[in-house]
């Protein structure tokens, strides 16, 4: 990739842990061991050893002052980072042969009107309009002065529909995970490439606010599709098109190529 603008370290690490044997089943960082289903880092056998395990016990032995370990900037920190995405992308074709991970290439991602992706990503300017603007008159009931920070408490991974053709997919992205500065505002406008794991599937109904906070899957008769969704319509047979869901774990500009 010619650049990376979101990576989901934890689910990756995940990933790493169970192809090299499992979870970590105990860390002691007095020691700075760490175990794989009771065997520690260090005395894992030649063929199980790779560069993440090795950085994970590193990671562990390394004495770093409070102020400084605390910090997702230090050097030790970017390297852990860097080793596991590394290992990641090396491991990708094993991933996607065994149906772990899939490649989604060519999608563009847009935010459904009045999901709570949409609210996170135009909540920051809502403070910008006076109280009682005709900008924001739809949303008079909401907090917009502590949306944000309540969006941010409550939920961690936001929902995007990304389309391509005629073909729909929801993404979920996880946002902490966004590198560079990069935010779910800059999504619509870039062509990207998503590393994914399928994890179930959705209506678009359901990324709808009032239908997600309620737990609701909404009926075609009783959701009013028009209102919330403009152009997109009902099928013609009068059912709800179920989309796959999918968490990602990885996207960037340009195609995933291995590392020597």
């Amino acid at each position: 990739m010619r650049k990376i603008i979101y990576f989901d370290e934890g689910s990756a690490t995940d990933i790493l842990l169970m192809e090299h044997g499992g979870q970590i089943s105990s860390i002691d960082e007095k020691k700075g061991t760490v175990s794989l289903k009771g065997e520690a880092v260090g005395e894992v056998s030649a063929g199980a050893s790779t560069g993440f395990l090795t950085i994970v016990k590193a990671a562990f032995n390394a004495k770093v002052s409070a102020n400084v370990s605390h910090s997702r900037d230090t050097l030790a920190t970017k390297t852990v980072t860097n080793t596991i995405l590394t290992d990641f992308v090396n491991l990708k074709e094993k991933l996607v042969e065994k149906k772990t991970i899939e490649i989604l290439e060519g999608y563009k991602v847009t935010a459904l009107k009045d999901s709570f992706a949409f609210m996170k990503m135009y909540a920051p300017y809502m403070k910008i309009f006076r109280e009682g603007s005709e900008a924001i008159e739809e949303l008079k009931d909401l907090d917009l002065q502590n949306v944000d920070e309540i969006l941010t408490a409550a939920k961690g991974y936001y929902e995007m529909v990304a389309f391509k053709n005629q073909k729909e997919v929801v993404l979920r992205f996880n946002i902490n995970a966004f590198k560079n500065a990069y935010m779910l505002t800059d999504l619509p406008k870039m062509n990207l490439t998503f590393v994914a794991i399928e994890v179930g599937d959705c209506n678009k109904e359901d990324l709808i606010m009032q239908n997600e906070l309620s737990g609701d899957s909404p009926s075609v008769d009783s959701l009013k599709v028009s209102a919330i969704m403009g152009n997109n319509q009902v099928p013609q047979n009068g059912t709800i098109t179920k989309l796959k869901l999918y968490d990602v774990i990885l996207a960037g500009i340009g195609e995933i190529q291995n590392e020597d």
